[in-house]
């Protein structure tokens, strides 16, 4: 497979915010208390997000002769405790108080439709993200979720399953009743 230009990857890879690996950032890994199964997240400890605005929005060149390629913009190396599950679904969020998290596993989020808020209490930026935009949470990241509207993302997480959708259960390709 041919590898995507660069001035693709430059544009698509302009953060609101400088970059920071998480395997770069000074207090990287977080302090993981086993016995107790808690992340120490001091303010000293919090992992800054990454954003890249517009994402979803940048165009993605075939490769000459080909009809389908990939288009990786964003990897980790996981920081989450082994065995780790990789979950998918979507993030809903309307008006009213804000939603605290604090990320004791990776996610990425991206928006579909609506505006979604993140404070990102590392850094005391807030984003505002719009259909299009990507955001990436590390273990360690501390955020307020809010809107003034609506929003909907997609995301994919390094957790287990918390709360199914409801209008999904049972209906994984190898569980369809067709």
């Amino acid at each position: 497979m041919t590898a995507l230009h660069p001035t693709f990857l430059h544009r698509a890879m302009q953060p609101t915010v400088p970059l920071v690996r998480a395997d770069q950032h000074r207090d990287f890994p977080p302090h993981w208390d086993k016995a107790r199964g808690t992340l120490d997240i001091s303010r000293d400890n919090i992992v800054p997000l990454t954003v890249i605005k517009g994402a979803g929005h940048e165009s993605i060149p075939l490769p000459k002769g080909e009809n389908a390629t990939t288009a990786d913009f964003h990897s980790i190396r996981t920081k989450t405790e082994s065995p780790a599950h990789f979950t998918s679904g979507f993030y809903k969020i309307e008006a009213g108080p804000e939603r605290p998290a604090t990320y004791t596993f990776e996610e990425t989020k991206y928006v579909l439709n609506g505006q979604i808020d993140i404070l990102d209490e590392a850094t005391g930026i807030t984003h505002h993200l719009v259909p299009g935009d990507f955001a990436f949470f590390h273990v360690g990241s501390k955020v307020k979720f809010s809107t003034k509207s609506q929003g909907l993302a997609f995301y994919a997480v390094t957790r287990p399953i918390r709360t199914p959708h409801p209008n999904l259960v049972g209906r994984e390709e190898g569980k369809a009743r067709l």
